[in-house]
């Protein structure tokens, strides 16, 4: 599995890493997760760990797992989400509460949309939110979004803000 490995100033967006499961059970223990499909017992983050891989493995993209950068210690997840079931492929994100707030979030979800077009050839995406997920509308938003027709996923109402246009190759 060839996952690029992308850093910024600030952070590092690496591949899923089964040494990830402490902090990653810790995220989806939090009631915060419900956004992305928590809460979840440690089994099943671990079982999250290995869809973010088999993603990688099987698609050719995925999530990447992130990290502050010097550390190796996971603190969120960027990157292209898309199950079986989802009508395309998603800009999915979330980072843990003790690093909310700092512009963390925005700076991973950035580097991931530009790694998806310049990699990956992925210039246009969604992000599917719930409706109760104001930060998570906010930062959409914030990163240029626009929202579109809500639409159902699993039987759940979901926003969707469409991500503008990259080029292939934008840096």
């Amino acid at each position: 599995m060839n996952v690029p490995v992308i850093h910024t100033e600030r952070v590092t967006l690496r591949e899923p890493r089964l040494e990830d499961l402490g902090e990653m059970a810790a995220y989806f223990r939090d009631p915060r997760s419900a956004w992305n499909g928590g809460p979840l017992e440690r089994h099943d983050a671990g079982r999250a760990i290995f869809t973010n891989a088999g993603q990688w493995r099987l698609r050719g993209h995925g999530i990447w797992h992130v990290t502050l950068a010097g550390s190796d210690t996971f603190i969120g997840f960027a990157g292209i989400f898309h199950p079986v079931d989802w009508p395309e492929p998603e800009l999915g994100y979330g980072i843990t509460a003790e690093h909310e707030g700092k512009g963390l979030a925005f700076e991973a979800v950035e580097t991931a949309r530009k790694a998806a077009a310049t990699h990956l050839g992925l210039t246009e995406m969604p992000s599917f939110i719930a409706p109760e997920n104001e930060r998570s509308q906010r930062l959409a938003i914030r990163l240029g979004a626009v929202r579109e027709d809500d639409i159902m996923l699993r039987g759940k109402l979901a926003r969707v803000y469409r991500h503008p246009a990259l080029q292939e190759g934008a840096a």
